[in-house]
């Protein structure tokens, strides 16, 4: 599970990327500025890319986490990949949330040790997620894909977010193969841990 992840990019960076793997972003009103953020947390306002077209993506705000279901519950920030079926429409869909690292913890007693994962062989990765219209002026939201968690992710939690391989971007946001075929941990060696001490 991810309950908070690091934002540290270049929009450069993001658009050599996903242009580079058939999936171009695309700014009718031009390049924007992107703070770097340490910690992106739920209910905050972050970026995440979605379809724009059979070909094009777009990077858009959005809240991090979809409306709780029910009266004083907490937003669904992290939703369960086995057994669904992921497609898009005008209203809903498949994204990518590009972050720098996720945080993840362990152990029984406060305060618990806090970790980061972070790609080996490239600057940022992109976690499978859902994003969803706002209702009411609310903002877009989304929300990140989980499953079982690969080795890199076991020693920290049951379950893991999914970072898909660069050269799946353009099948997973333009639906083009079943998610079944996509949602996998990633394999050993993609993710190294660092200990993120707060304030450190």
């Amino acid at each position: 599970m991810c309950a908070s992840y690091e934002a540290r990019f270049s929009v450069t960076q993001l658009v050599e990327a996903f242009d580079h793997h058939g999936a171009p972003l695309r700014f009718p009103r031009g390049l924007p500025n992107i703070e770097p953020v340490s910690e992106v947390r739920p209910t905050d306002l972050s970026r995440a890319i979605r379809a724009a077209g059979p070909a094009e993506t777009e990077l858009v705000e959005m809240r991090f986490g979809f409306p709780p279901p029910a009266p004083k519950r907490p937003p669904v920030i992290n939703f369960r990949s086995e057994g669904r079926r992921f497609s898009n429409s005008p209203t809903s869909g498949r994204a990518l949330v590009p972050v720098s690292g996720f945080y993840e913890f362990t152990g029984d007693k406060y305060p618990k040790t806090r970790w980061v994962l972070r790609g080996v062989e490239q600057p940022f990765l992109a976690l499978a997620a859902l994003w969803r219209a706002g209702v009411d002026g609310a903002p877009d939201a989304f929300s990140l894909l989980t499953a079982e968690p690969g080795p890199d992710v076991a020693p920290y939690h049951d379950r893991g977010v999914l970072p898909l391989p660069p050269e799946l971007w353009g099948d997973w946001l333009f639906d083009r193969r079943p998610a079944d075929e996509l949602l996998e941990p990633p394999p050993q060696g993609t993710l190294r841990a660092e200990a993120a001490p707060r304030g450190g």
